[in-house]
């Protein structure tokens, strides 16, 4: 009796090697070989135009060391004033108000800011409002109506550092609770550091609305 060949095709999706599938080897197209699948003949393998296939890249592992380390050296600073005094008008460790904290977090960064909160939202990219696209740095804006009138910074996790005027000084707290009586809502979010190492700031200012 003659016994018919089998070939197993591997496919790779993403750099990710998927059950094998056992096919008949009629069914593979003449003298083709799709670019992004591996072929096993007799347990010899050969390998399409593309192969061989890396691995797929993290974001973490593709940031560059000085864009994750100046990415910590922020939520490291933002956290080591928590606790300190709410002050209107304050940007220094003796008492803060929200843009106050942000202004003074980030030049400890060489990163120079306006001084209000509706200006510094003017800086840097706009960030879709979805927790899983921030990263810690990043810039929360809060308002109503698309005016801006409190600021934080995202440190990871779901949470984020602010001067509170309700609870009168700089606090951590999850950044999506529900509504309730002096909570201002979320209304976007900006990112000012880079993923790479060659950048620091966005210099980009986009308008507001109201004439901001």
């Amino acid at each position: 009796m003659r016994m018919r060949r089998s070939i197993l095709v591997f496919t790779v999706t993403c750099g990710t090697l998927v059950a094998p599938m056992s096919v008949s080897a009629q069914w593979l197209p003449a003298r083709r070989l799709v670019a992004d699948t591996i072929v096993l003949r007799d347990s010899v393998a050969t390998f399409g135009p593309t192969a061989p296939v890396s691995k797929p890249v993290s974001a973490a592992s593709a940031m560059g060391a000085k864009a994750r380390a100046r990415i910590d050296s922020v939520v490291a600073m933002a956290r080591a004033q928590l606790d300190k005094r709410y002050r209107f008008g304050g940007e220094t460790p003796k008492g803060f108000d929200c843009s106050g904290l942000v202004r003074y977090v980030m030049a400890a960064l060489d990163v120079s800011l306006p001084r209000t909160a509706r200006e510094q939202a003017r800086i840097g990219e706009a960030i879709p409002m979805d927790t899983a696209q921030l990263r810690p740095g990043d810039l929360l804006l809060f308002g109503r109506k698309g005016r801006v009138t409190h600021i934080g910074i995202y440190v990871g996790g779901g949470r984020m550092v602010h001067a509170s005027t309700k609870a009168h000084r700089v606090v951590e707290r999850p950044l999506l609770r529900k509504p309730a009586p002096g909570i201002v809502p979320w209304i976007g979010a900006r990112r000012l550091l880079a993923t790479t190492d060659s950048l620091t700031v966005s210099p980009r200012r986009d308008s507001l609305p109201n004439g901001g």
